[in-house]
């Protein structure tokens, strides 16, 4: 496992967003940030969680 991502939801729009439709939210590179930090927006209609959609994580891939 190697770390990926922090992701932190947010509700404003923010600098070079990248919209998902097929995941219906909109994010920021990670992997351009020195601390791999991900803003991520949920759009009014993305069928996740609230929790997902308001507390930070933390994202891990298999290498």
């Amino acid at each position: 496992m190697k770390f990926n991502h922090v992701g932190i939801p947010t509700v404003s729009s923010f600098a070079g967003e990248i919209p998902l439709p097929h995941l219906k939210m909109t994010v920021s590179d990670h992997l351009n940030n020195p601390f791999g930090i991900q803003w991520q927006r949920y759009w009014k209609d993305a069928p996740y969680p609230t929790l997902v959609k308001t507390v930070a994580h933390g994202g891990i891939r298999n290498r």
